[in-house]
């Protein structure tokens, strides 16, 4: 298989096969989460709070979750920290919600996907798949190193056979 005229360095069907499917389900848990956190925090801590400053807050949480994902799949491990930091957050602030007597679907939500979340996060999988994608990314550099040098290579090559 060709992506853009280049040959890739790893298979890609079966990693999307086996990795796939576990990234997708800590996006989709940091997004549901988030966005039940923006509800119960919208509805019942500060319901003065207005529907726009409820959907930049949502914006701003969809942009950090897309940043921290986007690196992980880079191959910069270190950013799982983000995700394991909004999940904790979220469960926080989910839990003095009880106070308000918040609607027991919505606070059940609020603690649904954010330990589903930090469980794929902490499973073999996710861990696998930062490994190979770390792996990956060394692969990459090593490759662009080695096209550098070919490049000068060629440079050294076209100086000589000019006619000067």
């Amino acid at each position: 298989m060709r992506l853009l005229g280049r040959k890739p360095l790893i298979p890609i069907r079966p990693f999307l096969l086996r990795y796939f499917p576990v990234f997708i389900g800590v996006i989709f848990s940091s997004l549901f989460g988030t966005a039940t956190l923006v509800v119960l925090v919208e509805n019942y801590y500060f319901p003065s709070l207005t529907n726009a400053a409820a959907e930049n807050i949502g914006r701003v949480l969809a942009l950090f979750i897309t940043l921290c994902n986007f690196m992980i799949a880079y191959g910069r491990p270190k950013w799982v920290w983000g995700m394991y930091g909004l999940f904790i957050v979220c469960l926080l602030v989910a839990v003095p919600g009880f106070h308000f007597s918040p609607n027991p679907f919505i606070y059940a939500e609020c603690f649904f996907w954010p330990v589903l979340g930090l469980l794929l996060l902490r499973s073999k999988r996710h861990r696998e798949m930062r490994a190979k994608c770390v792996e990956l990314r060394h692969m990459r550099g090593k490759v662009m190193v080695a096209i550098e040098k070919r490049r000068k290579h060629e440079r050294a090559i076209i100086r000589i056979k000019k006619p000067r």
